[in-house]
Parts: C-alpha cells; sequence; structure tokens
C-alpha cells in the first residue's frame, strides 16, 4: 500500500485538533472479468495477459498525494482494460463518511475536521465510474455489479469504516504503455479542497 499523508497520533491533544489521518491508496486492474490489487508492492505481472502495471507515487505538495499509475502491453493484441484506485483509512473509525458528489465527479472521505478530495483523469477525462463500500468488502466481488463487464456496483455514501473505489477505462495498444493518473487532497473544506486541486491541475501534464 502507498501511504499518502504521515501517520500521526498523540491521544493528548482535542479530538478537534489532532492531526487528520492517513488516507492509504491501492492500485488495481480489471481485464477480462478478473480483478487484481497491488496490495503492498508498486509492481504487478499479470503473465496470462501480458500485462505489467507499475505505480510511481509523488509528494507535489504537504496536502496533495499524487500517483502515475503505468500499465504496459507486451502483448500482440489490443487491451482494454480498467485501471482501479481504491482509497480508505488507514484506522478503523466509526465516524468516518465517504461519499460521492456527483455534481462535483469527485470521491470526498471525511474524518473528524479533515476532508479527502479523491479524483483522477486518463487523457484529460475525469471519473465515471466510482462506487464506496463497507471497508470489508474491500477485496471482494461484492464490490461489482459484474465483474465480467467490469462493472462496479453503484453506492454513493458509505459510512463508518469505509472504502472508495473509482475505475477509469483505458485501452493500451500492443507493445505499449498508457498512464493513468490519481490524487488525493487533504484539507478542512470543499472549497480549500477545489482551490488546490485548480493548481495541480494547471500543472498536472508537468509532473
Amino acid at each position: 500500500m502507498i501511504n499518502l499523508t504521515e501517520s500521526q497520533n498523540n491521544q493528548q491533544i482535542p479530538k478537534h485538533q489532532q492531526p487528520f489521518e492517513t488516507l492509504q491508496f491501492i492500485p488495481g486492474i480489471w481485464v477480462n472479468g478478473m480483478s487484481f490489487w497491488l496490495q503492498n508492492c508498486t509492481e504487478k505481472v499479470i503473465y496470462n495477459e501480458e500485462l505489467v502495471i507499475k505505480v510511481k507515487p509523488d509528494q507535489v505538495h504537504s496536502k496533495i498525494r499524487l500517483a502515475h499509475i503505468y500499465v504496459s502491453n507486451h502483448s500482440e493484441q489490443k487491451k482494454e482494460i480498467k485501471v482501479l484506485a481504491m482509497h480508505h483509512y488507514s484506522t478503523i473509525r466509526q465516524d468516518n463518511v465517504t461519499f460521492i458528489s456527483p455534481t462535483d465527479k469527485r470521491i470526498f472521505h471525511h474524518s473528524n475536521n479533515h476532508v479527502f478530495l479523491v479524483n483522477g483523469q486518463f487523457h484529460g477525462e475525469g471519473l465515471k465510474e466510482y462506487t464506496t463500500i463497507p471497508q470489508w468488502y474491500a477485496y471482494t466481488d461484492q464490490i461489482w455489479s459484474s465483474v465480467q463487464r467490469g462493472s462496479l456496483k453503484y453506492q454513493p455514501l458509505a459510512k463508518g469504516p469505509a472504502a472508495s473505489i473509482f475505475a477509469m477505462k483505458v485501452s493500451v495498444e500492443p507493445r505499449e504503455t498508457s498512464r493513468m493518473t490519481t490524487w488525493s487532497i487533504t484539507g478542512t473544506n470543499k472549497n480549500e479542497l477545489i482551490s488546490m486541486e485548480e493548481g495541480l491541475l494547471k500543472r498536472i501534464d508537468t509532473l
């Protein structure tokens, strides 16, 4: 897993003043009715599909964690895949709220007085398919409405220990590599998060 914030804990500090929690990022891939997650690693080879997925994290700001996901197709056939990005808090808390904003087309994780914004893009296109789920369903078939088609089960809100997942449709030509970018931003309110993201998007092609 890739830590997207520094883990901090101090029980002597009042709850409303405690440092924000750690948000974990777990990349994955769906291909031909199968899904694979990169837990505790940054590279995975899917031998049957002749695909290699690599993740390169980057901290571009103290409140922004960005990661590039590269998928290389070593076969002679074009691959239609979905790159997956799962996020959840590193600690189990009952007062977390994870939700999707259809208007903003972004995912938000809320805990205490801090909020994380989660987003991503591929060739300039933003999020179109996403879900929130209880955290204990994260690595099961419960995330899918159809695993054969690679369709996530849509659920816009989850309370307590929960994870968000988004899927980005990606085409990879034979002997080519495609890149999808995802990021999370932490702050105290939505306006702050949107403002920081606008600054990030102006320079994301150079990162």
